[in-house]
């Protein structure tokens, strides 16, 4: 038989619980509309798009064009990787700003150029680049599966560029 304070608990736990429970349902339907590729959960919920949660997204290929058309250089490439994964080899032309500095450097990049950030998996740069829109950056993009994405020729610390 279960003891009365055992019950107690449980009940607390559940009343606790229970305001954070369409934040888990959220959160839950999100991770599945990412995994899945998909931009809705089921057909009455629809996620929004990365420009309507305030940045964007590019992808390798479009980065690399991007890199490539010389005509458009109003963007910075930020590296957001530890400095050793960095000096092991970047996106050509990034600088690297590591995320546990970015809160006190942003501020030494340009608001009208286009940041586009870029961590290993793609993951890390989204909270960096709502770290830049809540600093008051415009256009803002994360790139779609980071470096493990990125199929294109890297730089090593030869070349590197410090802010």
């Amino acid at each position: 038989m279960i003891k009365k304070k055992y019950i107690i608990i449980i009940i607390i736990a559940v009343l606790i619980a229970i305001p954070f429970l369409p934040l888990l349902a959220i959160t839950g339907g999100l991770l599945y509309a990412r995994i899945t590729g998909t931009d809705k959960i089921d057909n009455s919920f629809a996620l929004l798009l990365p420009n309507e949660i305030g940045f964007y997204e590019i992808t390798a290929d479009q980065l690399a064009d991007r890199i490539k058309n010389k005509t458009n250089d109003n963007y910075i490439i930020v590296d957001i990787r530890d400095d050793a994964s960095y000096d092991e080899g970047h996106i050509p032309g990034a600088i690297n700003i590591p995320l546990n500095e970015l809160g006190y450097r942003l501020f030494s990049l340009d608001k009208t150029k286009d940041i586009i950030v870029y961590c290993f998996t793609g993951v890390t740069s989204e909270v960096a680049c709502q770290i830049l829109i809540n600093a008051g950056f415009k256009d803002v993009y994360s790139l779609t599966g980071g470096m493990k994405a990125w199929d294109y020729p890297i730089e090593t610390s030869d070349g590197r560029v410090n802010i």
